[in-house]
């Protein structure tokens, strides 16, 4: 099923400033992540409201997101180095 997908601007911003192969590459996931949520999630962290929040690693970096079930939507919050 799929899920709308939003991306904070920040996000968008650090994704535009990087190398077209590795933005092809996280286009890729973001794809993947708005076809199914869970499936990419490689762990969990929680926000300050205790809220689960996921994180795909693709390459060498971190897409951090939550699935809103109830509109369908998924809220990509950070792009960033996976190391840090």
């Amino acid at each position: 099923m799929n899920y709308r997908l939003l991306i904070d601007y920040e996000a968008f911003e650090f994704l535009s400033q990087l190398k077209k192969p590795v933005q092809r590459l996280i286009h890729r996931r973001l794809r993947q992540i708005q076809d199914g949520p869970t499936e990419c999630s490689d762990y969990q962290e929680r926000d300050s409201t205790g809220r689960p929040l996921h994180v795909s690693i693709c390459g060498d970096y971190a897409i951090t997101f939550w699935e809103d079930f109830a509109d369908r939507q998924v809220k990509v919050l950070q792009i960033a180095r996976a190391d840090g």
